[in-house]
């Protein structure tokens, strides 16, 4: 294996926030990569848990660390702020209560050298008490340069037509060249405390020239950790939702060599999907459930963004999801006059 420095500068960017239980977990299995020329970028944000602490111990104990200190201010601040430090050719994002293989960043730049790829994207486990599950994508395995990326990438760059999430939301499963980041000013959202990495994700996607997917490469461990943001309380999501949704429309509604339209739409179906989900999760009475989803179904982005989903043609996952959700509460009528159109 590749132990020396002679390779490019790869930055690893890691937002950390009250994760003390595992982030020298985190930490030690970014040291023992393999590859070893690495700019590994703490930014604490604001903990008060003692993890500002176990990150100026390791910055003490590896030259190869910087720490930032922020106050707390969302994990889109705080990988901005690792952008804004990042001096590498490469970049990548690891999150603080996750952990990594050791060969990791070697795969990944190998591929990237290859291929001479902008973007490298790799598969990886989900970790719970229930065991590893592994997390994929429909993507085909390979490289990819313009017109590929064109043809079979852009199909399903904001929301494929399974339901499901798109490659590039998880931005830990991405080594990006630096320059796609620079050239064309990409930043994470502010403010979003919620699937922010999806349209940091798709702007990356957009803008490489050329990729290439390691499909059942799963170096990188994903922990589901019931206190992080994607598990708070569901009166949250909407309107976080709702915030995202508009921020993807207004970006990618200007993209003028492709048409991102009907993605946009299923992007709202989707996020309209999760929103009632998780309501129903909330063990609310059958007039406050109501109550809550008409909230959603009646808000007019969605009425004027689910007008234009043909509900015949959409994939059939689609369908049999948005059909389980209506029956698992039969007093969710609105939702069922959307399917007989």
């Amino acid at each position: 294996m590749n132990t020396n420095i002679s390779g490019p500068l790869i930055s690893l960017i890691v937002p950390v926030y009250n994760v003390k239980d595992y982030l020298k977990t985190c930490l030690q299995s970014i040291l023992e990569q393999t590859y070893k020329n690495l700019e590994i970028i703490l930014v604490d944000d604001g903990s008060d848990d003692g993890s500002s602490g176990i990150c100026d111990e390791y910055a003490r104990m590896d030259q190869r660390i910087k720490t930032i200190h922020l106050p707390h201010s969302g994990v889109s601040a705080a990988r901005n702020a690792g952008l804004a430090a990042a001096t590498g050719e490469l970049l990548g994002f690891v999150d603080s209560d996750d952990w990594i293989d050791a060969d990791m960043y070697e795969r990944m730049f190998a591929a990237a050298e290859l291929d001479k790829s902008e973007l490298v994207i790799c598969d990886c486990l989900k970790e719970s008490d229930r065991g590893s599950q592994l997390y994929t994508h429909a993507l085909p395995s390979g490289t990819y340069g313009c017109d590929r990326i064109r043809s079979v990438y852009y199909p399903q760059l904001l929301m494929p037509d399974t339901m499901e999430y798109p490659v590039t939301i998880s931005n830990w499963l991405l080594l990006i060249r630096h320059t796609v980041i620079t050239e064309n000013h990409l930043s994470f959202p502010i403010g979003m405390r919620f699937s922010e990495d999806l349209l940091f994700g798709a702007e990356v996607g957009y803008h490489a020239r050329s990729m290439t997917y390691l499909k059942g490469f799963t170096p990188y461990h994903y922990r589901q950790n019931p206190e992080s943001v994607t598990h708070t309380e569901y009166k949250d999501k909407w309107p976080l939702l709702r915030e995202l949704w508009c921020r993807i429309a207004e970006s990618f509604r200007k993209k003028t060599d492709y048409d991102f339209t009907p993605q946009i739409q299923r992007c709202m179906l989707f996020f309209v999907y999760m929103a009632m989900n998780q309501r129903l999760s909330a063990n609310l009475s059958a007039k406050e459930f109501f109550h809550e989803v008409s909230e959603v179904l009646d808000d007019p982005l969605v009425h004027e963004s689910l007008g234009k989903i043909q509900v015949s043609q959409l994939d059939i996952s689609w369908k049999l999801k948005i059909i389980t959700l209506i029956y698992k509460k039969k007093y969710l009528r609105p939702a069922v006059m959307m399917l007989k159109r």
